[in-house]
């Protein structure tokens, strides 16, 4: 019993020590030259079927907002575990900015870039948040960031073997 109590009580400190923030980058470069097929990423009544939410247990369909591109656009997910909230605050042809909360608490902003170099074109993400619950607040954070570069990773993929197949007859 004392071993269990010393192991909770070490978790819970340990909990407390790391830091509560995640942060992802990710780059892929994709070997297209029409922007226009990786700027599907771009609109968020895409990102969906991109990011594959369908495979993931306890997700209910996403809510996306009409329109959904520009400033304030904003696509609302919710899950058995909690509720996630994009909303884009800046939006250029190749940029897109936008803020994240989850279950009305924990924040984050993430960014993605499509850049066309020659013949292929780079996508950047970039997202960085904080998880504001005390205890496990650092085991959260070490869990969005494991299972967001995950999404992102697995988003690039998805992306670049659609992109082959519609330019295989």
């Amino acid at each position: 019993m004392k071993a269990l109590l010393s192991v909770v009580l070490l978790a819970i400190i340990f909990g407390l020590i790391l830091p509560h923030q995640y942060q992802v980058t990710q780059s892929r470069t994709i070997q297209t030259q029409n922007t226009s097929d990786v700027n599907l990423l771009l609109d968020l009544k895409n990102w969906p079927e991109i990011m594959a939410w369908h495979t993931y247990s306890g997700l209910t369909s996403p809510k996306i907002s009409t329109p959904s591109t520009g400033i304030g656009a904003h696509i609302k997910l919710e899950h058995t575990i909690g509720y996630l909230e994009i909303t884009i605050v800046e939006q250029t042809t190749n940029r897109m900015a936008f803020s994240v909360l989850i279950n009305d608490e924990h924040t984050g902003y993430g960014e993605l870039t499509i850049t066309p170099t020659g013949s292929s074109t780079k996508i950047e993400w970039y997202l960085n948040g904080t998880i504001h619950s005390s205890i496990l607040g650092g085991y959260m954070a070490l869990y969005c960031e494991f299972f967001l570069k995950q999404m992102i990773i697995s988003a690039t993929n998805n992306l670049n073997s659609q992109l082959k197949l519609q330019a295989d007859p």
